[in-house]
């Protein structure tokens, strides 16, 4: 029998920050949503989409309904959601 031991140091990646862009408004603006589908969370989740639609009256909606709760959205999804969208609401570890 082998115990190999890692060394549990690493460097840890930066994120690359874009610049952001202030909104005067959320209304009409281009909206995307990233949501898990957790059971826990589809009602209420329903109702802000609901909301978002009669207040806000986005322009376009752009959603990320992950197939798989537990894994992460897939990264060029993401990317595609940030640039075709002024804002986004993630819902629940999405």
């Amino acid at each position: 029998m082998t115990i190999l031991l890692l060394d549990p140091t690493g460097n840890v990646a930066k994120p690359r920050l874009e610049n952001e862009r202030a909104l005067d408004s959320l209304k009409g603006k281009k909206v995307g949503y990233i949501f898990n589908q957790h059971k826990s969370a589809l009602i209420f989740w329903n109702a802000l989409e609901q909301e978002i639609k009669k207040k806000l009256c986005p322009a376009t909606v752009y959603r990320i309904y992950k197939e798989n709760t537990w894994a992460p959205a897939p990264k060029a999804e993401v990317a595609r959601l940030v640039s075709e969208t002024d804002y986004a609401l993630v819902g629940l570890g999405a």
